[in-house]
């Protein structure tokens, strides 16, 4: 996507100065910033906070078991 950005920014180059280029320029200033977000290493690194999974939840998997635990 960062070359996609960068090849929009050269081809608005070229573009004459008017509504075309202006347009041209919003779409990357937007491009630009949707991939700066994406990337997660312009960010903090670390692990996902993973919550724990709630009973019913986990109501499909313990076949036939309770999801409350034993004696449920």
């Amino acid at each position: 996507m960062t070359e996609y950005v960068d090849a929009l920014r050269l081809h608005a180059s070229t573009l004459p100065s008017g509504p075309e280029r202006d347009g041209a320029e919003a779409w990357i200033a937007w491009a630009d910033g949707h991939v700066r977000r994406l990337n997660p290493l312009n960010g903090t690194l670390g692990l996902p906070d993973i919550p724990e999974p709630r009973a019913d939840e986990l109501k499909p998997f313990p076949r036939g078991l309770s999801p409350y635990g034993p004696g449920y």
